[in-house]
């Protein structure tokens, strides 16, 4: 029997330069759990196009919110040719009815151990519309992903690592809790430590890089502690994602950034209080940012700083005075995001009963160059407009060479600011319709 999984892209495209960011660790450990006598492969479209013309048995295909429609796309066409098709991920498992209008069958929640049954009645001809995994996931000692089916040279880091599963906090706009529990499964130390040695090490620095991809790693600082000590003889290094909540423990920054932290994604969301209340991040506290960020980077850990704009408790200075914190802080990179109400979080299901939600938004391919809702007190396109034209603030050259930290690696961070800054410039180049010549936005 031949298996296809596929991860699919928004539109088919690749990543920078050919390469994809990050393997599809997702599928390398659903292909773990395949019996071995199954013909497994994975087609990872941010890496290569999917041939149709190799019709297998049976294609898995992992399913976000953002990549839902090629998804059923690929679903529809791998049936057309006669293959039998099973969709899961968040975003079929949030939405399970409207995935089986594509598939033949959907797993809803984490894959893995229903998995086999799966690929066994598939064989069997037997395959249920609907396979539900009630139960968490036993997370403390996973198998190993199946590294060996993909090409690791066509990815910025093939090494992704994950050492636990869930979320303690319940933000309303993420669907982590929702498909992952907010209970933290922690993988044993020495689980993960095995991992880390079995990856190859990267050419040019001659150390193992490696993404630790947990929504939280500092969730459980006692664990936490742990994992780091037991990694500083690793010499490797690594990033991860964190809350703000890590700084308020001097003792375990430091043991982060002695294991090798160079780099932790925190969503900081909002300068707001107000905001944070409605979102249900009780864990920020502004009035912490700036100690926290200087806690971070002294100890030379970068921060890549998330902020989420369009919450009804946000005014029109929340983009100015955003913009200029993340300056004057000095965070390396930034990410700005318009409020996204993604299907299974409790901010869709409030916003779709007060009908300010596009249906079925997510459909539409180019659903992401508009505000999908209505906002509390600015239009869809202020919104929209505001928050590109922070994106242009702080990627200009002004701001690029105020934030710039002349220590390790500096050169990997600016040439960030400066693809970043090309790719926001073009983006707003081809939505307005003006010159390619943009004026330094500062």
């Amino acid at each position: 029997m031949k298996l296809h999984l596929v991860a699919p892209t928004k539109n088919g495209e690749t990543y920078l330069f050919n390469k994809g960011l990050l393997a599809p660790l997702g599928l390398m450990y659903l292909a773990a759990h395949t019996p071995e006598d199954i013909q497994t492969r994975i087609i990872d479209e941010s890496v290569e196009d999917i041939d149709f013309n190799d019709v297998p048995d049976l294609v898995g295909i992992t399913t976000m919110t953002a990549t839902a429609p090629r998804a059923y796309d690929i679903a529809d066409t791998y049936k057309a040719r006669g293959a039998k098709v099973v969709l899961g991920g968040v975003h079929a498992s949030m939405l399970p009815d409207e995935a089986l209008r594509h598939a033949d069958s959907v797993v809803v929640g984490e894959a893995e151990e229903i998995w086999p049954r799966v690929v066994s009645d598939a064989a069997a001809g037997r395959m249920e519309r609907l396979y539900r995994q009630e139960q968490f996931e036993d997370f403390t000692d996973p198998l190993l992903p199946r590294r060996d089916l993909i090409k690791p040279n066509r990815y910025w880091s093939a090494n992704s690592v994950q050492t636990s599963r869930g979320c303690p906090h319940g933000c309303n706009f993420c669907s982590v809790t929702a498909f992952n529990g907010r209970k933290i499964r922690v993988r044993d130390t020495e689980s993960v430590l095995a991992e880390v040695d079995s990856l190859p090490r990267n050419n040019r620095v001659r150390k193992r890089v490696v993404p630790f991809i947990d929504d939280n790693i500092a969730a459980h600082p006692s664990r936490a502690k742990e994992l780091f000590e037991a990694l500083i003889p690793k010499k490797i290094l690594w990033g991860s994602q964190a809350s703000i909540t890590i700084a308020r423990d001097p003792e375990l920054v430091r043991l982060a950034a002695k294991s090798g932290c160079g780099f932790l994604f925190i969503g900081l969301e909002t300068l707001s209080p107000d905001s944070l209340h409605e979102m249900g991040k009780h864990q920020n506290k502004v009035e912490e940012y700036a100690e926290a960020l200087a806690l971070l980077e002294d100890s030379g850990i970068h921060v890549m700083g998330a902020f989420v704009f369009g919450f009804d408790t946000d005014r029109p200075s929340v983009f100015s005075d955003t913009v200029r914190f993340a300056i004057d802080n000095r965070l390396q990179v930034a990410q700005f995001a318009n409020l996204t109400p993604y299907p299974g979080t409790r901010i869709y299901e409030q916003l779709l009963a007060e009908n300010r939600v596009e249906p079925e938004f997510w459909l539409d391919p180019s659903w992401d160059s508009h505000v999908v809702f209505s906002p509390g007190n600015m239009t869809p396109q202020g919104l929209f407009e505001s928050t590109r034209q922070v994106h242009l603030d702080f990627y200009s050259y002004r701001s690029i060479i105020k934030r710039l930290r002349f220590r390790r690696h500096w050169s990997y961070w600016l040439a960030f600011n400066l693809l970043y800054r090309q790719t926001v410039v073009a983006a707003r180049t081809q939505s307005l319709g003006i010159p390619e010549t943009v004026p330094d936005a500062t």
